[in-house]
């Protein structure tokens, strides 16, 4: 369904952007994106590991944040470059998690390896970074999502501590929350996290199903979610937005061990509206290029029972509202593209928004 329409609110799909890539122009397992204050895009690459004859080794292929322009419709992107590379130096990657941008254009990439927020500035050389584990901290360490507050102050999730850590700008560590276990305020393996126009903090709870929202400070308000079978409920949420409308938008990774993945819509109050399964009819301009260029792929493409099946999210890992084009933005991380839906007011079928 391209465009839907429930409790008076219109999702209509828009286009998709990317394709797989090592380098250059396309993404290599995309799973977390941001938007600078001039519209800029960055796309953090998680890469590839190489497997030899020998076993698993940690020479990384892919990683890196891409930078891109995203237009209003299919063909309008332009891809303006990427930085950073695997290693463990000053501004290199190994396991990059989460990224997000501040109102100055400074975009902070965390990365899961090595435990450390590393930030770069609009000319994309680094600047400073800072570690996100604490001395004395002696459990296992993951850092994983990233949001910046409107007041500057960073949150840091981490998987493997069960915690969210908050940092100043600077990398100075101010606090933290979250232990690990079921309870209201507690953690099991949190992800992806955003914060509201309100400064309200979401969090998604990986393996206890669920997203919880909590105060600037970290004291538990509401869960969103639960865990189930059923349409609505999770199972492997990854990442949250909530757009202005106080909407909230749920990456569901496995959505509930029987498809690929989906983006759940919640009101403001936690009520079930509808989920996103992923709608990309049609290749991006990137992907259509390559095909053109291949009279081979083209011909196998056109040798398929049914094209449906690359329509669909594989594994989706994070959900990025864009508020200056009212529109969400899906890291559809196995495809190597991001899926786009607009949320349009005053669509003109009436009996759609009874």
């Amino acid at each position: 369904m391209l465009t839907e329409t429930v409790a008076g609110r219109t999702y209509d799909y828009s286009h998709n952007v990317g394709r797989g890539a090592q380098s250059g122009m396309g993404f290599n397992w995309p799973n977390s994106m941001t938007f600078a204050p001039d519209g800029t895009v960055y796309v953090a690459n998680r890469g590839s590991e190489s497997i030899s004859n020998v076993g698993w080794n940690r020479t990384g292929v892919g990683q890196r944040i891409s930078k891109l322009t995203i237009g209003a419709e299919w063909g309008e992107e332009e891809f303006l470059g990427e930085f950073s590379r695997y290693g463990n130096g000053d501004g290199q990657l190994i396991w990059p998690a989460g990224i997000a941008c501040n109102d100055q254009g400074e975009v902070f990439v965390t990365d899961e390896w090595l435990n450390r927020v590393s930030v770069f500035g609009k000319d994309d050389k680094l600047i400073r970074s800072f570690d996100t584990v604490q001395p004395g901290e002696e459990e296992p360490n993951g850092a994983a999502g990233i949001a910046i507050a409107n007041d500057g102050t960073i949150y840091v999730s981490d998987s493997r501590s069960h915690k969210v850590r908050m940092f100043k700008n600077d990398g100075t560590f101010i606090s933290s929350f979250g232990s690990k276990g079921v309870s209201e305020g507690q953690f099991d393996a949190p992800w992806g996290l955003t914060v509201d126009y309100d400064d309200k903090v979401y969090v998604a709870d990986f393996n206890n199903d669920r997203v919880q929202k909590f105060s600037a400070d970290g004291k538990f308000e509401a869960q969103i979610g639960r865990p189930g079978n059923k349409r609505g409920d999770l199972s492997g949420p990854t990442d949250v937005a909530v757009d202005p409308d106080g909407d909230i938008y749920v990456c569901d990774w496995t959505a509930n061990r029987w498809d690929r993945g989906r983006v759940h819509i919640f009101t403001a109050e936690g009520q079930f509206l509808t989920s996103l399964v992923g709608d990309a009819q049609q290749l991006s301009q990137w992907a259509q290029m390559t095909v053109d260029a291949n009279d081979d792929y083209a011909k196998r493409r056109r040798e398929v029972r049914s094209t449906e099946p690359e329509w669909t999210f594989a594994q989706p890992t994070a959900v990025e509202w864009d508020t200056a084009n009212n529109r969400l933005m899906v890291a559809d991380t196995q495809r190597s593209r991001l899926q786009i839906y607009k949320k349009q007011s005053g669509y003109l079928v009436p009996q759609l928004n009874l």
